[in-house]
């Protein structure tokens, strides 16, 4: 049954504007159950603010195995961390890789990161992948990439792990449209690898060659090929693609954070030494600048005059960059969650003749069509916050704070029609 049919069956049975009230917010309760969406909770809080005190872990998940380049047989294990039980459904996922030169370190290096995560309302993990163990051989360009590529398939198994699981016994409530990778260092040149590193990529024939061996642009550290690797969105704390042409219009947004004058991954592009050897790459400059001109959404911040090498971590929690670290990517991520909640509830609508837009809205809406006669606007705990009796065509809801509200439209025709709408 439609919103505006379930609200006209309860105002006939219950005229009175007391009750009235009482039915909008049992409408609320019936509209937030049969829509999977509400679990977002876009209030303007959650996915930016820490608001769980307390996060539950789950260690030693096992998602995959492969060789190593010594051929060194290797299980890929990750640690999972998830807000409270009570948020449970539709929970977006960000998924990490540590740093360390693709030789060194270990998933638990960035366990506090996916602590900061989850108490915003995430479910964030952190993984292994395989370093390089061939000591013997001297490295050089072509071992070193090899070294970034396995750390990139052993992300896509990562990612297709969460989906499989999803769609099985489902233990992290996540949604897989709205999964998230990164990393830092070397971490986030796997992850901005696995995000626009692609098969209609020009490589030339060196890299062709790791690829392959590696099994091909889909890797084999999982055989779960039904599910995809694709992602919503990546965090690249000081990383670095071998080459920014291989971003492309309409692949995914990125947050980069980087020193400016790094000395170990170069912030424009330059050389790196971060695989053990010099190679050429594009950093976050780079990379913000190659994603702009392609139209994707990007957000680069960058720490001025520093020539540190992720200098805004080393200072550990609560330190002012470390916190513009955590606050500036979880808006950015919040961002675009709730836009494509709000992109969903515009397509799930009961009726597209008359709706409120632009939906996340900063203040001023607008109906897309119809005479109204009335409108009023409710909080989530069914307050009435704004009413007008005039035939209007746009509200400023600016004054209100941000979160979720219901707009009650009457129109001329006699029609009742209630939408949600995010103000952030």
């Amino acid at each position: 049954m439609s919103s505006h049919a379930i609200l006209k069956k309860y105002e006939l049975l219950n005229p009175h504007p007391p009750m009235r009230r009482i039915v909008l917010f049992v409408l609320f309760a019936l509209l937030w159950q049969a829509n999977a969406l509400s679990q977002e909770h876009c209030d303007g809080s959650r996915y930016i603010n820490s608001i769980f005190s307390e996060v539950d872990s789950t260690l030693n998940v096992k998602f995959g195995e492969n060789q190593t380049i010594a051929g060194n047989q290797k299980n890929l294990f990750m640690d999972i961390y998830t807000p409270p039980a009570e948020f449970f459904f539709d929970r977006p996922l960000i998924i990490l890789e540590h740093g360390g030169s693709f030789l060194t370190g270990n998933r638990k290096q960035l366990r506090q990161l996916c602590l900061e995560y989850a108490r915003r309302g995430y479910v964030a993990a952190t993984i292994d992948y395989r370093l390089f163990d061939a000591f013997g051989l001297e490295i050089d360009s072509s071992l070193a990439f090899d070294a970034a590529i396995k750390a990139t398939m052993d992300f896509k198994a990562a990612i297709r792990w969460f989906k499989e699981n999803a769609a099985g016994a489902d233990d992290y409530g996540i949604d897989t449209n709205l999964i998230f990778i990164g990393g830092v260092s070397a971490g986030a040149i796997a992850a901005d690898h696995c995000a626009y590193l692609d098969k209609d990529d020009n490589l030339g024939q060196a890299l062709d060659s790791v690829i392959a061996a590696n099994g091909g642009i889909r890797g084999n550290s999982s055989s779960n090929y039904e599910y995809s690797e694709s992602v919503a969105g990546v965090l690249n704390f000081s990383g670095a693609l071998k080459d920014v042409r291989w971003i492309s219009s309409g692949e995914p947004p990125i947050f980069s954070m980087h020193d400016e004058f790094d000395n170990i991954v170069p912030y424009g592009t330059a050389i790196t030494t971060e695989f053990g050897t010099p190679i050429q790459v594009s950093g976050s400059r780079s990379i913000h600048e190659q994603a702009v001109l392609e139209g994707i959404r990007s957000q680069l911040i960058t720490i001025e005059g520093s020539s540190g090498h992720v200098s805004y971590f080393l200072g550990g929690l609560n330190t002012p960059n470390y916190n513009i670290a955590i606050d500036s990517s979880s808006r950015f991520l919040e961002y675009i969650i709730c836009n494509r909640i709000a992109s969903l509830n515009d397509e799930k609508a009961v009726s597209s003749s008359h709706r409120w837009y632009p939906n996340p809205t900063s203040g001023q809406v607008s109906i897309s069509a119809g005479s109204i006669s009335r409108l009023e606007v409710y909080d989530t705990s069914g307050r009435l916050v704004f009413d007008s009796n005039s035939n209007i065509q746009a509200i400023d809801l600016s004054r209100l704070e941000r979160g979720i509200y219901m707009i009650r439209t009457f129109l001329s025709s006699g029609e009742t029609d209630l939408q949600k709408i995010i103000v952030q």
